[in-house]
């Protein structure tokens, strides 16, 4: 039993999170239950409604459905797949199966990166960097009915494995992370970085050595994909040759086009602000050696969403876990910082999540 005396801190935030996530939801919709979106309302259990709108809707869809439209391949088959079967196993609606499913998830999502902290910089450090990457603002995504906690948990699961040798167990946990979201995949520089580290820079013995099979893994899950949509629709690239219908120029906008002077809403503007956050954090993981496996995540992600990912950039910033561990060593010697730092990030998350359950352009 006191093996597992680690894991009280991070069930005890998910329990925590999820209630104030449900209850405030609930709350707001029943204050006010006017919409800004005229969509589907596939939930009418507000607490539940208000965490299933855009994406959820598309993947509810891709589980009853299949594909039906070519852009519905941009969204990656695992998370609805599993969610059709929750629903299937259970009884439950799709759409209740797919928040189930991203708050088990989620909660996986945090004991594998607390766990990682742990091993990483001992308890206190542990416990604030765990503590800011559940408050940052746009954190609430991992409790909707997207695959970011998927995302989360996977990516999180393959370093920690990465980091204790299991390389070939690594690259498969990845490889149906990668199935989930494809920005997953990303996390495949750490699983690298940590090969490197171990074997050095030799060719040879790198590229023979039976543990460059977890790198060829996430690779070959994905064209499983791609296989599927060659056999199914004889396109095996759909997902990205129709990656702009349903969504228009702004979908893969990057810092270059705001930097041209292409205008961006307010929503995307304040993405870009609050990015900034796991984007220090991602410097200050490249910049100490000890902690250069986790920074070929978190600057490989930060550098690929800035790149084609504002209209998108709050979630996926979110999903950056290992950006919030240097934060989180620098606040724990900082205590009188730590608690106003993660009050400030949760008013702004119930902020959005406001916007998001009253069905605002918040994606």
């Amino acid at each position: 039993m006191n093996r597992l005396r680690w894991a009280a801190f991070p069930a005890a935030v998910f329990l925590f999170t999820r209630a104030a996530i449900l209850a405030f939801t609930s709350w707001s919709l029943r204050m006010d239950p006017r919409l800004h979106f005229d969509g589907p309302k596939l939930l009418e259990v507000p607490s539940l409604g208000g965490l299933c709108r855009w994406d959820c809707l598309y993947y509810t869809h891709i589980a009853l459905e299949g594909y039906r439209e070519p852009f519905w391949t941009n969204f990656f088959p695992l998370f609805p797949l599993l969610g059709k079967g929750l629903s299937l196993l259970t009884g439950l609606s799709v759409p209740v199966a797919l928040v189930l499913l991203a708050n088990l998830a989620g909660l996986g999502a945090l004991l594998a990166v607390y766990r990682l902290f742990l091993e990483a910089e001992g308890e206190e450090a542990a416990r604030a960097g765990l503590a800011l990457f559940a408050a940052f603002p746009f954190a609430f995504f991992q409790a909707a009915g997207y695959p970011e906690s998927l995302m989360v948990l996977t990516s999180a699961l393959a370093v920690l494995l990465a980091l204790r040798g299991r390389h070939v167990a690594a690259g498969g946990v990845l490889g149906l992370g990668v199935l989930a979201r494809h920005l997953t995949l990303v996390a495949g520089l750490s699983l690298l970085a940590a090969q490197l580290r171990e074997r050095g820079l030799h060719p040879r013995r790198f590229l023979l050595h039976p543990a460059f099979l977890g790198l060829l893994l996430p690779l070959g899950c994905a064209s499983l994909y791609m296989l599927y949509l060659g056999l199914s629709r004889g396109e095996p690239f759909a997902w990205w040759t129709h990656r702009k219908e349903g969504w228009g120029e702004l979908a893969w906008f990057g810092l270059g086009d705001l930097l041209r002077g292409k205008a961006l809403p307010l929503e995307v503007s304040l993405y870009v602000l609050f990015s900034l956050v796991p984007g220090a954090g991602a410097v200050l993981l490249v910049r100490e050696p000890r902690w250069r496996v986790l920074a070929a995540f978190a600057a490989g992600l930060m550098l690929t969403i800035w790149t084609v990912g504002l209209a998108g950039l709050g979630r996926y910033s979110a999903s950056c876990w290992p950006a919030f561990l240097p934060l989180g060593v620098w606040l724990s010697r900082r205590p009188s910082l730590l608690m106003p730092c993660v009050c400030a990030g949760a008013l702004l998350q119930g902020l959005f999540l406001y916007l998001f359950a009253h069905w605002y352009n918040i994606n």
